[in-house]
């Protein structure tokens, strides 16, 4: 169980990386901007997601 919440963390530390990398650049670029909006909200629905699972999963190690 431990190691399952290591790669949830990691993940969330590699998820939290490209979205601090990823908005900025999305944001500049002036192309298509409603693709840019998408993948952002998407990213964000994807962090808020890992941090729930890294929070459930704290309950269950010790």
């Amino acid at each position: 169980m431990q190691i399952i919440n290591t790669l949830t963390v990691l993940a969330l530390v590699v998820m939290s990386f490209a979205l601090i990398v990823a908005v900025p650049v999305l944001y500049a670029s002036s192309e298509d901007s409603g693709r840019s909006n998408r993948l952002i909200l998407l990213g964000g629905f994807a962090w808020i997601a890992l941090v729930l699972l890294n929070w459930g999963m704290s309950f269950f190690v010790i």
